[in-house]
């Protein structure tokens, strides 16, 4: 009796203890989901802010080019579908399909555009080509941020539900694009 009652506190600080530490591992978990899906959002806009400028390409272009509407047609037709899932879905991995396809189109009509002599000396045309590459490059950084971030973030899960308790608080992993 004597052994226990010296013991005993030893007990208790060591649960109090653990559940502390169990509660400060869940919050930072979901301190891990809130920057991910962050970057998701990050993510999101920039794709919209690139996509965006396909139609002042487009009017510039218009000008110069034969076959305008059939250069185009493919971008303004993907601008639109993609306006249509991002009000849809709020998953980045159900949306980088189509942004990869836009990537392609934008790749696609700028081969054919800095093929034309006058048109890449236009000023509004050099500007948007600038612009759409540095959103491009911004957003590849920001995939490699996310990537990384969803990679740590997703063996946090694992470690998490390598416990009994980990299962009682559920947080879903994160798919890599």
């Amino acid at each position: 009796m004597e052994l226990l009652s010296t013991i005993l506190p030893y007990i208790y600080m060591l649960f109090w203890t653990l559940t502390f530490c169990i509660f400060c591992f869940f919050i930072f978990i979901k301190i891990k989901e809130y920057g991910v899906n962050k970057k998701e959002e990050i993510i999101k806009q920039l794709f919209i802010q690139r996509t965006a400028l396909i139609p002042s390409v487009y009017e510039i272009s218009k000008d110069f080019l034969t076959k305008h509407e059939d250069i185009f047609d493919e971008a303004l037709k993907l601008r639109m579908r993609e306006f249509w899932e991002d009000s849809r879905s709020n998953s980045l991995y159900k949306i980088m399909p189509t942004k990869k396809l836009i990537q392609h189109e934008i790749n696609f009509i700028f081969k054919v555009c800095n093929k034309h002599k006058k048109l890449i000396r236009e000023w509004k045309f050099i500007y948007l080509r600038n612009e759409l590459m540095e959103k491009s490059r911004i957003i590849s950084q920001e995939v490699d941020l996310y990537q990384e971030k969803s990679k740590g973030f997703n063996k946090l899960i694992q470690i998490k539900n390598s416990t009994i308790i980990g299962y009682l608080f559920p947080v879903m992993k994160k798919l890599e694009l």
